[in-house]
């Protein structure tokens, strides 16, 4: 019996380290960005950072995750872009001035030729006495 804690030669067995999945995708990142491949907008350091990049890199082959990420990316900040602009919209349109206006109804205007003769000659009086006064008359 062996009491040492060398195992026997025959016994080790060869264990194959198993391979990165992401390491073919950060050389191939690593060259698209060295030769000026990455779009304009697209910034690895963040976009790796991303767990939906880290999916996507398993789905699809680099370039087209890239492709796919800096995609959903221009439409996320287009839709910011759009909720900025109808807020403020909305902001605005609370801003503006609000109608003085009331729901009532508004009188009609007087009937002269159903009025009385007393009441003809009251409202022919009370027009001359504000024009000599120089004030309008409310009727």
């Amino acid at each position: 019996m062996n009491f040492n804690n060398n195992p026997e030669p025959e016994a080790v067995e060869f264990v194959e380290t198993e391979e990165n999945p992401f390491e073919e995708a950060a050389i191939a990142l690593a060259e698209m960005e060295e030769s000026g491949e990455l779009p304009e907008t697209f910034d690895l350091s963040d976009a790796v950072k991303d767990p939906a990049f880290a999916e996507l890199l398993q789905e699809f082959e680099p370039r087209a995750a890239v492709r796919i990420y800096a995609a959903e990316q221009r439409a996320l900040d287009a839709e910011e872009t759009v909720k900025t602009r109808m807020s403020e919209q909305v902001r605005n349109r609370k801003a503006l001035p609000k109608s003085q206006r009331t729901d009532r109804a508004v009188a009609p205007a007087p009937d002269y030729m159903s009025m009385s003769r007393e009441a003809f000659s009251t409202l022919e009086q009370q027009y001359k006495n504000a024009a000599h006064n120089g004030r309008r008359v409310h009727i």
